[in-house]
């Protein structure tokens, strides 16, 4: 009788984690969907506490840390950052690692800066690294078809 009593207290505890696991579930068909999906992260911030993160992020693309630029470039992308323009075309161009140099390459293309586009133009030619060399070209022939198209011809 005993070993009957253990066997019901098991059985109702995982027929009870079954019951309260299928309650939770979420439907991996349907993912979740965010409230303003046009909107990124960082638009709910106030104008004060953006400038603030905007300032940290130019301090810290400015460090000699390589991990650091490269995460800051790719965040002052993420926010459009125009006064980021500079530091971003000088890590494109004179940054340490691969990786940081096409981060860079790629948030000149999001904030949509024409001198920093014509600057992987020449980096697509002139890098040292080939890697680097085919992604500043893809970057660039993007930028080409997103503003020129044969109508205006």
């Amino acid at each position: 009788m005993r070993r009957s009593n253990k066997f019901n207290i098991v059985l109702t505890l995982l027929i009870a984690i079954l019951v309260a696991s299928n309650a939770f579930a979420v439907d991996p068909n349907s993912p979740a969907k965010l409230e303003n999906a046009s909107a990124n992260i960082y638009s709910n911030l106030s104008d004060d506490l953006f400038d603030k993160f905007e300032a940290n992020l130019l301090v810290g693309i400015n460090s000699i840390n390589s991990g650091l630029q490269t995460s800051c470039a790719y965040l002052l992308g993420e926010i459009k950052s125009s006064e980021a323009m500079i530091p971003l075309l000088r890590l494109a161009t004179n940054g340490k690692t691969v990786e940081g140099r096409i981060i860079a390459g790629l948030s000149l293309y999001k904030i949509k800066s024409d001198i920093g586009m014509y600057r992987l133009k020449w980096l697509a030619e002139n890098d040292e690294s080939e890697l680097a060399r085919k992604v500043f070209k893809r970057i660039y022939a993007k930028y080409v078809s997103d503003h020129y198209t044969f109508e205006e011809l």
